[in-house]
């Protein structure tokens, strides 16, 4: 998996991917893990968001796009946005406090919609993205 970005499908078997709306003046990054919180369209996921989420597979910029839509992956395994700290395989992972990025569950959420997903390797704590098999 070496030389694979934010955005980049790991896995192409029972994978979906879906073309999603994106809130007004939203920015999302491919790799970024997002919602439609308010059913205004999607955007990054904060802590504390429950699912279910996507994951970004293209960039956008809402004051450049005229149209206002990307696609996302629903389920499969993606490399997604990671924050700081070492994730290991077989770990669910959650929604960080950093937007759009996740993190390692420390089996003190009792919510399971918060759950992004499963990690699918081992990442380092500064690793910048992590293979994650997106539950839907």
């Amino acid at each position: 998996m070496i030389g694979m970005a934010a955005g980049d499908i790991i896995k192409t078997h029972a994978f979906s991917v879906e073309k999603v709306d994106v809130d007004t003046d939203e920015d999302i990054a491919a790799g970024e893990v997002i919602n439609d919180i308010g059913g205004a369209g999607f955007e990054q996921a904060d802590a504390g968001n429950k699912g279910p989420f996507m994951i970004a597979l293209e960039d956008h910029d809402y004051s450049e796009e005229t149209t206002h839509t990307i696609k996302a992956l629903f389920s499969g395994i993606v490399k997604v946005k990671k924050a700081t700290g070492a994730i290991s395989k077989g770990r669910a992972v959650v929604i960080s406090s950093t937007a759009g990025s996740v993190t390692q569950w420390d089996g003190a959420i009792t919510d399971v919609y918060a759950i992004v997903g499963i990690a699918n390797e081992d990442a380092a704590s500064g690793d910048t993205t992590i293979a994650v098999r997106v539950r839907c």
